[in-house]
């Protein structure tokens, strides 16, 4: 990976922010995740966070990555607060210190109040009321077309109006239980979500949310949770119900979350097998 400067990024087009959401316990990848935090956890010895961040480098315009991390303020357990604050300090280490990632990812401390209230704590603490914004979780491992699900969106925004756009992927039948599933319908050669269930034990689409969406925060701002709440249980039904949730609907290559531990080592191990390849990492001393 290697992003270029914040100038040479924004002048590419209309400079933007993304926001990567990584303030999860991850308490299903305990004991491991007690000692390391879940965005370093590393695939083929690259942290799942170097993962993220490549493919987010690779769209140009985007000259800044904000990165949710727990602050443990909310934590009533004395231990869970310790960890959450010991893990801040490891992320914020590891980012000062890794090459690439200079000039271009902030880390914002959130109160873990899942996706819908850390990404909304995020939005307030650095003032982006108003723009269009990338978001994406920070423990999934894929490659995705960040710069064409933006072209994709604004050119749906223009035909329909729409104010989010979801990357869908196709997923086996047996594993709907685990995503976000949409059902779509057309409309002006858009993809619209017409149906956002989150984890249904049953559904006839098998179109999961990947984990990357588009934001236009002028219109979603206010509907964005102060509390303890995910986008896809507030935000993403309430956006199906006036028709302004549009689908990007794409292939990838690979897909892997590494949210437990079955998942974790089904990411080592392909990774191992050079079915996915790791982006680079180089520290601040040139050693690779």
């Amino acid at each position: 990976m290697h992003p270029k400067s914040k100038t040479s990024r924004a002048s590419a087009g209309d400079s933007m922010k993304a926001i990567i959401l990584a303030a999860g316990k991850g308490t299903r990848l305990r004991p491991l995740t007690y000692g390391i935090p879940k965005p370093l956890i590393p695939v083929h010895g690259v942290p799942v966070l170097n993962w993220v961040v490549t493919n987010i480098s690779k769209c140009p315009g985007i000259d800044e990555i904000l990165l949710g991390i727990a602050d443990g303020s909310e934590e009533e357990d004395i231990d869970e607060k310790n960890v959450a604050e010991s893990h801040a300090k490891s992320i914020e280490n590891y980012v000062k210190h890794i090459k690439e990632f200079a000039g271009l990812i902030k880390t914002i401390k959130t109160p873990q109040r899942e996706t819908g209230g850390d990404l909304k704590h995020i939005i307030e603490k650095t003032h982006l009321q108003g723009q269009k914004i990338i978001v994406a979780y920070g423990d999934n491992i894929t490659d995705i077309d960040i710069a064409g699900m933006l072209k994709y969106h604004d050119a749906c925004r223009k035909k329909l109006g729409i104010s989010a756009t979801v990357a869908l992927f196709d997923v086996p039948k047996e594993d709907i239980s685990r995503f976000g599933i949409a059902e779509i319908e057309k409309a002006a050669g858009c993809d619209l979500v017409k149906s956002f269930v989150e984890k249904p034990t049953s559904s006839a689409s098998k179109l999961a949310n990947a984990g990357y969406y588009v934001l236009e925060l002028s219109d979603v701002y206010d509907i964005l949770p102060r509390g303890k709440e995910k986008v896809e249980r507030s935000v993403f039904p309430a956006l199906v119900k006036t028709k302004k949730l549009a689908a990007f609907v794409t292939k990838l290559p690979f897909w892997i979350d590494i949210g437990d531990m079955e998942s974790y080592l089904k990411a080592e191990k392909t990774a191992l097998q050079g079915t996915i390849i790791p982006p680079p990492m180089t520290d601040k001393g040139g050693k690779s």
